[in-house]
């Protein structure tokens, strides 16, 4: 619900027919409030900003529109501050530019208040420009730029206060080491930040990515035997159920995505203990990849029973072994 905030015209005369006096504060107010929302069309929300607005948005804005024209400017803007102070307005940027004043119900703006009741403008703003930035977090760096508050002192007190009250809290991205970046309380930081759920504080979560390789592997294993047993040859399983077994067994508490198991697979796979049974699967969806256990070879290989000296009767029998001189080992090095 937007209306547009334009700059005033230069010069304004202000005129009251049949002499008619001013109207009450709450009269201006509910005016207002009436026509921001009611002009909820003609200009496009934060979240559809490629949206642009009808020809006739600027009879719509602040000093121009209609039902705005014919009251007394002083106390519309006395009016308009009383209701961004009490949250039933609020400002929000425009991507056409400048601001727009958004209506807020009279619920909302309750739950405004005990939200941020106490907060001190630049507090407030401060959690709008963190908001601004979604599930993509900001340094505390960026604040400074984008608030126009230069000292850090004063920034990282604010981010303290936010912290404390939960509105916002704080995550390490996998790409910027241990660096805190921070996000609204009630959302999640992108997987591009985070690395998913392998990682746990911005750090590679080994144990579950173990736990996770064995069972992954045990899959196989199962699968290879049953098919075994039946006289058939492996047809191999999709990442997909190796998704299922996973999430069955209860190891991890979050639902991994399609492209973290199939990250899982492929560590197998490098391990040589299973192959793709496609010889380019690039074109298939991560979930779709079909792979099964590598058959081990049943030949064992000892090195230590291939050297001479185990098996010679001189060493076996006490003498000394002098190897530089035993001929047999020369051959055997020559082979």
């Amino acid at each position: 619900f937007f209306l547009w905030m334009a700059e005033p015209p230069a010069k304004r005369v202000k005129t009251e027919e049949g002499g008619a006096g001013k109207m009450s504060s709450k009269e201006v107010e509910a005016v207002v409030l009436g026509e921001c929302k009611k002009h909820q069309q003609w200009l496009a929300p934060p979240e559809t900003p490629d949206m642009s607005p009808p020809k006739d948005y600027e009879k719509h804005n602040l000093y121009s529109n209609a039902a705005l024209s014919s009251l007394d400017q002083e106390q519309l803007l006395q009016a308009i501050q009383r209701m961004l102070n009490s949250s039933r307005l609020k400002l929000v940027s425009h991507a056409k530019g400048g601001q727009c004043m958004m209506y807020v119900s009279e619920e909302k703006a309750r739950q405004e208040i005990e939200k941020f009741g106490g907060l001190s403008n630049n507090e407030i703003l401060v959690y709008q420009k963190i908001e601004e930035s979604g599930v993509k977090g900001l340094f505390q760096r960026d604040l400074k730029s984008r608030t126009g508050i230069s000292n850090p002192t004063t920034i990282r007190t604010i981010m303290e206060k936010l912290m404390k009250r939960k509105l916002i809290k704080d995550f390490t991205s996998v790409h910027t080491g241990k660096k805190k970046m921070y996000i609204l309380a009630g959302l999640e930081p992108s997987k591009e930040l985070t690395g998913g759920n392998w990682y746990t504080n911005g750090e590679l979560d080994m144990e579950l990515v173990d736990a996770c390789k064995r069972l992954a592997l045990l899959f196989f294993e199962k699968r290879e035997q049953s098919e075994r047993l039946k006289g058939q040859t492996d047809r191999g399983v999709s990442v997909v159920e190796v998704g299922e077994y996973i999430k069955c067994a209860g190891v991890v508490s979050c639902d991994l995505t399609m492209e973290e198991v199939l990250q899982l697979v492929n560590i197998l796979m490098y391990d040589g203990l299973i192959e793709s049974l496609l010889a380019d699967s690039t074109m298939l969806k991560p979930g779709e990849r079909i792979f099964r256990l590598v058959k081990q070879s049943s030949v064992s290989f000892e090195h230590f029973t291939s050297l001479p000296t185990s098996t010679c009767d001189r060493a076996n029998a006490g003498f000394p072994v002098q190897p530089a001189l035993c001929p047999f080992l020369d051959y055997w090095l020559r082979l």
